[in-house]
């Protein structure tokens, strides 16, 4: 069965998921100008492209949190079919820890908990591209000309961390807490030790498309998970494939 997501299905989501997002105005500070002289100064504000305190046009602005709705689909519908997963995939291994070391089937592990595995990995393989697909300026091939400054999340962006918070808490710390389970279980492990790599591929590169598409996006999902004290599964992610690198130069990510 496919797991495909369509681009009518984002359409009709994002509608939905923040009707108000087009029509909201913006806030003024205090010693904004009014009226009809502040409209005037307004517009002349964004015929030139000037940016707000954050570093972004208001056209910058509004393409970044349309492209975070995107993305927030997305990741949360990969989220609605990868976290049962993982919770299935965790209780095969409780089950057979709890039993006697003479009476455990690591072949029965295997018949179980393989098909979980590549299921997830065949979803987050779509998701990938499906993000890769949501990209509309091809920022992922022109890093140089995205808006690479820290600045104040949106409520979108916010909503986006929080849907990838969830995906390398629940979906990386399987990995993770799965491999240490799996140094009890040396015949299981040849088998399942391959899969758990190949579903970290998929997850890395989905951290990583995001991170690069919308700056500030990840600074949010370390908070996240520092509060839960798994940051180090995010640092653990980018450093795989050296993004860590990447983000350091882009004047981004300071906590790596």
């Amino acid at each position: 069965m496919s797991h495909q997501v369509s681009q009518s299905d984002i359409d009709h989501d994002e509608m939905h998921a923040n009707p108000a997002a087009d029509v909201d105005e913006p806030q003024r500070g205090p010693g904004s100008v009014t009226g009809a002289g502040g409209k005037a100064a307004d517009k002349a504000k964004s015929a030139v492209g000037e940016k707000d305190k954050d570093g972004r046009t208001e056209e910058e602005l509004e393409a970044d949190r349309k492209l975070a709705d995107r993305l927030s689909i997305i990741i949360e519908r990969a989220n609605e079919k990868c976290v049962p997963l993982c919770n299935m995939i965790r209780k095969h291994f409780d089950h057979i820890d709890a039993q006697k070391e003479e009476d455990r089937d690591e072949n029965e592990l295997v018949k179980a908990v393989k098909p979980l595995l590549q299921q997830a990995e065949t979803i987050l393989n779509e998701t990938n591209g499906a993000i890769r697909g949501a990209d509309p300026d091809n920022r992922l091939s022109n890093k140089a000309k995205r808006n690479a400054q820290d600045h104040k999340a949106t409520p979108e962006e916010q909503r986006l961390a929080e849907a990838l918070k969830i995906m390398v808490q629940e979906v990386g710390g399987t990995i993770e807490w799965a491999k240490d389970k799996l140094d009890s279980f040396p015949k299981a492990k040849k088998d399942l030790g391959p899969l758990l790599d190949a579903l970290g591929q998929p997850l890395t590169q989905i951290v990583g498309g995001v991170g690069l598409l919308l700056a500030g996006v990840l600074n949010l999902v370390n908070k996240l998970l520092s509060a839960l004290g798994l940051d180090g599964l995010l640092k653990g992610l980018l450093s795989a494939i050296g993004l860590d690198k990447i983000y350091k130069g882009l004047g981004v990510g300071s906590w790596l």
